[in-house]
């Protein structure tokens, strides 16, 4: 799902390819740094083994001259009338496939039209990246009955993997564990007093005081911690490295905080990856796409 197919010729890829790892740089420490995309740079020539793949960037610049990305490029825009230096094609060789054309006369007008389209093209392809991970994510089904389950218990829920099964249930603290096996993934729920939050700091003591309370074999690190404010979803989302006591290992961890219509309450969704060794983004954005179903 983020994996990014880069095709060009040898020789403009090496005045190009540092701008586009630029444009692409958003990463998450697992603890290991890991990029949200995954860039694969391919010669021209090799266009036809890769024009399945779900995304596709072709790109070239026109001097200096070459007889593949050159032609490559004008071949596409000759044949689907466009003018620009910069379009996108969807479908067009596979279903939910896109196809992003980027074109310079050098190396500076390149960076200069990326840049310029730097929010359109990443907004793009965050977009393009999560819808499609949203399928994978359900395409086996829903575990319906655990959904209705926590409903129940909290008074909301949200969609999970059908292979999800209950760890814990704490009705008294308002607080469900759910989660799944090999490689280990795990959702917490719980309802937790709004108090009186002004700072991020707020957040992190609060949010490690719940944890002491239900989960107390997980111990938040000072590593890598972000907290940020999440407009699309309307909540504050917060993410860091945790380590487990039982199992000696850890992994990151991301939490979504939402506030209700009561205002001194709020619900907190949080995502916990293990698996050592491996990487560990996609397991993490999965379980963000389940949060996001609250």
């Amino acid at each position: 799902s983020n994996e990014i197919i880069v095709i060009s010729s040898p020789g403009d890829r090496l005045l190009i390819q540092p701008i586009i790892d630029e444009l692409f740089d958003k990463s998450i420490h697992t603890p290991q740094k890991e990029y949200l995309f995954k860039l694969i740079y391919k010669n021209t020539w090799e266009f036809i083994d890769y024009k399945y793949y779900k995304n596709i960037i072709i790109a070239s610049i026109n001097f200096p001259e070459d007889s593949t990305g050159d032609v490559l490029y004008q071949k596409f825009k000759k044949i689907y009338k466009q003018n620009s230096k910069l379009f996108q094609l969807n479908d067009l060789y596979a279903k939910n496939q896109k196809i992003t054309i980027m074109n310079g006369l050098d190396s500076i007008e390149f960076y200069k039209i990326l840049n310029e389209n730097k929010n359109w093209l990443i907004k793009e392809n965050d977009l393009f990246f999560e819808n499609d991970l949203n399928n994978y994510v359900f395409k086996n089904g829903e575990n319906i009955a655990l959904s209705d389950s926590i409903f129940d218990l909290l008074g909301v829920s949200l969609r999970l993997q059908i292979d999800f099964k209950i760890i814990r249930v704490d009705t008294l603290s308002s607080f469900v564990w759910v989660g799944r096996g090999y490689p280990y993934r795990w959702i917490t729920l719980n309802k937790s007093n709004n108090y009186n939050i002004k700072s991020h700091e707020d957040y992190w003591n609060q949010y490690i005081e719940e944890l002491k309370n239900n989960m107390p074999s997980v111990i938040i690190t000072n590593h890598y911690r972000l907290i940020k404010k999440d407009k699309d979803n309307n909540a504050i989302i917060m993410r860091g490295i945790y380590e487990h006591d039982e199992s000696n290992s850890g992994g990151p961890f991301v939490v979504y905080i939402f506030d209700t219509k009561d205002s001194n309450e709020v619900i907190l969704i949080s995502g916990f990856v293990n698996h050592p060794g491996h990487d560990k983004m996609l397991l993490l954005k999965e379980l963000e796409i389940m949060a996001q179903t609250l």
